[in-house]
């Protein structure tokens, strides 16, 4: 994927949309996940971090996406609409569109 642009948005997926974002890290070259399930707490970090080191590098939207649904047993298109999201209403990049 070329034109990658760094930022981090909600990510507005159901159970999980208290506190869980999402982005891209120019440092790590990746795609990543802070997911924290709306009956945990955050004070110890997110109940799942989808990052390098724990995960491989993720190159695009869509591989972050079927993270995202492993880890919180959601649909990819539950998690397609929860990401799309981010760029129709919190100025996401267009090109990290992302379909079920």
């Amino acid at each position: 994927m070329t034109d990658l642009i760094e930022g981090t948005w909600a990510l507005l997926l159901p159970g999980w949309d208290d506190m869980s974002t999402w982005g891209y890290d120019s440092g790590t070259g990746s795609f990543f996940a802070q997911l924290t399930n709306n009956n945990s707490s955050d004070d110890d970090g997110p109940d799942v971090w989808i990052t390098p080191g724990q995960y491989p590098v993720i190159s695009n939207p869509g591989q972050l996406q079927t993270q995202i649904a492993g880890a919180t047993g959601a649909t990819a298109s539950v998690v397609a609409e929860a990401m799309n999201d981010a760029i129709d209403d919190q100025g996401a990049p267009p090109q990290y569109r992302v379909t079920a």
